[in-house]
C-alpha cells in the first residue's frame, strides 16, 4: 500500500512540472507570435532615401521604400566611431522600371525617438558617410564599401 502512494506522489509530481513546461512553453510561443514583425525596424525618412539615391552609379534610381535595423556589431568595426550604426534596406525602381533592393550603413550620432523616423542631414552625412554594404548596393550608386 505504501508503495503505491510513493509512485501516485510521484506521478502527481510529474504531471505538475509537465503543466507547469507545457504552459511556460505556450507563454513564450505567443508572445514571439504576437511581436510585431518589423518590432526591431525603424522607419527611415526621405531624407536618407534621397541621400543614398543621390549618388546613382549610373541611370538615376528612385527610392520607393526602406527600413532600417540599429547595427551594434558595425560599431567595432568602423573607422570612425558613432553613438550608432544603422543598416539601411532600400527598394528601388531603376530606370528601365525595375524594381531592386540594396543594403546600405550609415553611422550616425543619437538614435531617433521612439516612434521617429531614422533621418539624415547635412552635418549628420559629413560626419558619418553611408557606405554601400551589399553587391546591389555597390552597383546601383557609388557609395563607398564598407
Amino acid at each position: 500500500m505504501a508503495r503505491q502512494a510513493g509512485w501516485s506522489w510521484r506521478a502527481v509530481m510529474v504531471a505538475a512540472i509537465a503543466a507547469s513546461a507545457v504552459t511556460w512553453l505556450a507563454a513564450v510561443v505567443i508572445a514571439d507570435v504576437r511581436r510585431a514583425p518589423d518590432a526591431d525596424c525603424l522607419g527611415v525618412g526621405s531624407t536618407v532615401t534621397d541621400l543614398i539615391a543621390s549618388r546613382p552609379l549610373t541611370d538615376p534610381i528612385e527610392p520607393i521604400d526602406a527600413v532600417a535595423v540599429h547595427d551594434p556589431w558595425a560599431r567595432s568595426k568602423g573607422s570612425v566611431p558613432f553613438d550608432n550604426y544603422y543598416a539601411i534596406a532600400m527598394e528601388f525602381r531603376r530606370s528601365d522600371g525595375s524594381i531592386s533592393h540594396g543594403v546600405w550603413g550609415l553611422g550616425a550620432g543619437p538614435a531617433p525617438a521612439e516612434g521617429q523616423a531614422l533621418t539624415a542631414n547635412a552635418n549628420s552625412v559629413l560626419g558619418a558617410p553611408l557606405v554601400s554594404v551589399d553587391q546591389s548596393a555597390r552597383q546601383s550608386t557609388i557609395w563607398p564599401d564598407i
